[in-house]
């Protein structure tokens, strides 16, 4: 069995890191701890009724291949001026969409932006999805 060694310079080695003074600690004042304030109860969000809907618009009509149907009208961004191409989704199906109208959407389908439908002016609900078969005149 090894026998230990209990001479001073085996006690100094073993103590060779100074014991250094902290400086004494200033005194904190103690800050107010706020009071946890009750979770705010969770809003549910309603569906909307009235403005800010999604509006959809569909014409079901083959208008022959190389040609177009646009939509022209007031609200959802159109104008009468110009017309806005429709999505071909089909052969013989043309879709526009308006992500969120604030009002009614009057429309009127053109082909090729140059031949007006038949009939008079139609109107959209905002959240409407419309879907109509519109009448253009002879070539």
């Amino acid at each position: 069995m090894p026998i230990k060694s209990t001479s001073k310079s085996a006690a100094k080695k073993k103590s060779a890191v100074p014991f250094k003074k902290s400086a004494p600690a200033k005194p904190v004042a103690a800050k107010p701890v706020p009071a946890k304030a009750a979770p705010a109860p969770v809003k549910k969000k309603a569906p909307s009724r009235g403005p800010g809907r999604k509006t959809s618009i569909s014409a079901k009509i083959d208008v022959g291949w190389g040609n177009s149907v646009y939509l022209r009208g007031i609200g959802g961004g159109l104008s009468w001026d110009v017309g806005v191409l429709m999505d071909n989704a089909k052969k013989d199906e043309w879709t526009w969409a308006c992500p969120s109208s604030d009002g009614p959407i009057t429309y009127k389908f053109v082909r090729n932006d140059v031949h007006w439908a038949l009939g008079p002016d139609r109107i959209a609900a905002p959240g409407e999805t419309a879907v109509v078969t519109p009448q253009f005149p002879p070539w």
